[in-house]
């Protein structure tokens, strides 16, 4: 048993053994109503229901959850969820899942993982990316949902759900300030408007100066500056029917996320720079640009209407992102390989439901459309200002596509006996795919004083298109061992759609059509509420068999200078893993966490199209560990509430680590997190509860620790650059209610 594993056990244990070992003393005197761990309501199944009823893994944070760990966007969940791994590169997030995920730096890509904001998907890659406030919860579903969710959710789901108005006036505020000048404000108010009609409105901005230095202009660089808003406006004329209309939007002016690059060419890249403090994280040295731009805005509408024991819903959602991301991929000081990705994207949905709700049956059938019209274009200068061949590889990419998607699904779920349920769904999805592409090289396209010269076609025009049709499906069943114990099993069938490489690519070759990828998932689970609801504890244990993956790798042919991109459908794998997730209140004033993931993620063939420099053979992948799948993670925190006269105070000490983790289909080192790494953050509150005011003080990354987030498979050219994650910050903040 490895090191990490140890660890993970070990930390289970003991965190278990206290959670079960202290309530005894206490569970005499002290009653569920008045105390212990509380309900979480979500939405997993298409239906509010308490998620310890809910036989799928799903990890929820409530909104005092989601306010104590400080999440601020929608990718700083990862370290709170076990088995979920979230990085970015071109501004393109990449999220995995139990090792189930997207590598393709592409905005043009589609992942396995869907993101909804209030029910509604959120497809484009510029759009997944958003300011978290004012949120009433967040949800994330392991496994496929091929059944009630639609849009590729081979992996999971991640749901995030706003607050909705109160018939009362009521709101809250919150400002901040934190080191490198770091400056929040977030504000939210209910309004009554009328008898039934209430509005909510919302809004963030988040600003801070670069946490690293660039050496290169002695600038700080990976600035902050993000704002974004929100109102929702909700109609109740009566008890049966709920009508609400959400609009908002977000602007982002932050800069990249620069690397610190290291050479594979005798210690040096292939230009001859080295860096001069390597071991320094926040000294970076490079000469390009670093932008992180994107606006979107977004506008759902979400009809409700019960008739007796029967319910129909509409869900509409309109979505709109415009990306400018400007990034210097050497991260070194010539001005070479800088890239240019220009992104717009606008998408239609369109949802029905029907559900049904009475005796030991409920079922829910649906309706479901989806439209996107994607522009991708990308401007690399890849040689630059090199004197040898300034402008000699000025490549400019246009791509376009289409999507349609249409899919008529069902579940119904049908007590056997009162503590027996069987649950049965199936969805039949069409897929059609558009798209246009071309890659181009222009002479003087990045100097200003030479005009343009024609354009050589080095990826001709194609108009590309197919159709996709899969249908996939869910069996389970699950068990009131008691009325705190459920038990589960499952199996799930899901699918991702096929389509094209419209990417940065340098041939025809590369431009590739792939099939659709399917998985097939077999799990079971527990999930007890324990010692006079003193502890929750939920448990599952998984395994997928993954077939026709859609793979992005970087291939060097025989007697080729330039690496090429391929993406094919080029491996299957196996993926099982466990976890845990508790929570325990052992005394009112002591509140305790765990969640922990092991994976086993590997391919299990993969003859890939890159050529072993040695052997002159294809490499062979298979046995090679999934890129986004370390064996262990884990996030434990520990918070002691004290009572101060008519104050409160909290003390909280979290601690999240990541094991090692690749990058790549090769398990290059290079290519890698180098080792696992755990941060540890701190919090401190001193609140007036009946006031409804609260002072915080708090820092992340307590001891500085220096980790890399990513690194991308360019040793082709000479040189890999590395991607390191935030320095220590901490801050203070003050928030109120009114």
């Amino acid at each position: 048993m490895s090191n990490q594993f140890r660890i993970g056990l070990y930390m289970a244990a003991a965190t278990t053994a206290l959670a079960v070992s202290a309530p005894a003393f206490a569970q005499e005197t002290t009653a569920p109503e008045q105390g212990g761990v509380g309900d979480i309501v979500v939405t997993a199944q298409k239906r509010a229901q308490n998620l310890q009823d809910v036989p799928i893994s799903v990890t929820a944070f409530d909104d005092t959850a989601i306010k104590e760990a400080g999440f601020t966007n929608s990718l700083s969940i990862g370290d709170q969820v076990p088995n979920l791994e979230i990085k970015t590169f071109g501004g393109v997030p990449n999220i995995f899942i139990r090792g189930v995920g997207n590598n393709d730096f592409n905005a043009s890509s589609i992942g396995p993982i869907s993101i909804y904001r209030d029910d509604v998907v959120v497809a484009s890659t510029g759009s997944q990316i958003f300011s978290l406030f004012d949120l009433e919860r967040i949800e994330v579903v392991r496994g496929p949902q091929g059944t009630l969710f639609g849009k590729n959710t081979t992996g999971g789901a991640i749901q995030f759900f706003s607050k909705l108005p109160d018939d009362i006036f009521e709101g809250n505020a919150r400002v901040g300030y934190g080191r490198f000048d770091l400056f929040e404000a977030e504000a939210a108010a209910s309004l009554p408007l009328a008898e039934g009609l209430s509005v909510r409105v919302a809004g963030i901005v988040r600003r801070r100066d670069g946490e690293k230095t660039n050496l290169f202009n002695g600038e700080d660089v990976i600035n902050v500056d993000e704002a974004a808003a929100r109102a929702i406006i909700r109609w109740q004329p009566s008890s049966d029917t709920d009508i609400r209309l959400s609009v908002g939007g977000g602007r982002d002016r932050s800069d990249y996320l620069e690397n610190k690059p290291v050479g594979t060419i005798n210690g040096a890249d292939l230009f001859g720079y080295t860096d001069p403090f390597p071991d320094k994280a926040n000294l970076l040295n490079f000469n390009g640009p670093s932008r992180n731009y994107s606006d979107n805005v977004f506008v759902n509408l979400s009809v409700a209407q019960d008739f007796g024991d029967f319910s129909f819903r509409s869900l509409t959602g309109y979505d709109k992102s415009e990306v400018d991301n400007r990034v210097d991929v050497d991260g070194g000081p010539l001005r070479i390989d800088e890239i240019v990705f220009l992104t717009d994207a606008e998408q239609v949905t369109q949802e029905f439901q029907l559900s049904y709700d009475r005796g030991p049956l409920n079922a829910i059938v649906g309706l479901y459309y989806f439209q996107e019209d994607l522009d991708a274009d990308s401007d690399a200068d890849l040689l630059g200002e090199l004197t040898f061949a300034q402008g000699a590889l000025p490549l400019i990419t246009r791509a376009t596509r289409k999507n349609k998607a249409y899919a008529i699904y069902g579940q119904a779920s049908y007590a056997v006996i009162p503590t027996l349920r069987l649950t049965l769904g199936g969805r039949y999805t069409i897929d059609k795919v558009r798209a246009t592409h071309r890659a181009d090289l222009i002479e003087g396209y990045f100097d200003a004083d030479i005009p343009n010269g024609t354009p050589v076609p080095l990826v001709p025009f194609a108009s590309l298109k197919d159709t996709f049709k899969s249908f996939s499906w869910r069996v389970s069943a699950d068990l009131d061992v008691t009325d705190d114990i459920l038990a589960y099993a499952s199996i799930d069938r899901g699918f991702k759609a096929g389509g094209f490489n419209i990417g940065i690519i340098t041939s025809v070759a590369e431009r590739t059509q792939v099939d659709p990828e399917y998985l097939t998932s077999y799990e079971i689970g527990l999930k007890t509420t324990l010692f006079d609801r003193r502890l929750r504890l939920n448990l599952s244990a998984f395994y997928y068999d993954y077939t026709d993956l859609q793979v992005l790798s970087v291939n060097r042919q025989a007697g080729s200078a330039v690496p090429t991109l391929g993406l094919d459908n080029a491996a299957d794998a196996t993926i099982k893993g466990i976890e845990v997730e508790a929570t325990a209140v052992p005394t009112d004033w002591l509140d305790l966490g765990l969640n922990m993931g092991i994976l086993d993620a590997t391919y299990k063939n993969y003859l890939s199209g890159a050529i072993d420099p040695v052997t002159g053979d294809p490499r062979d992948f298979s046995g090679n560990r999934m890129p986004g799948a370390p064996k262990f993670t884990a996030s434990t925190f520990a918070q002691v509430t004290i009572p101060v006269g008519d104050f409160e105070t909290r003390w909280r000490v979290e601690y999240n680590y990541t094991g090692k983790k690749y990058y790549n289909n090769a398990e290059d080192e290079l290519i890698s997190s180098g080792k696992g790494y755990g941060l540890l953050n701190l919090r401190f509150a001193f609140a007036n509860p009946d006031q409804g005011w609260e002072l915080a003080a708090w820092a992340k990354n307590v001891t500085g620790k220096a980790y890399i987030v990513d690194a991308t498979d360019t040793s082709g050219f000479g040189f890999v650059p590395r991607y390191y994650g935030e320095r220590a910050t901490y801050g203070a903040e003050l928030s109120f209610r009114f």
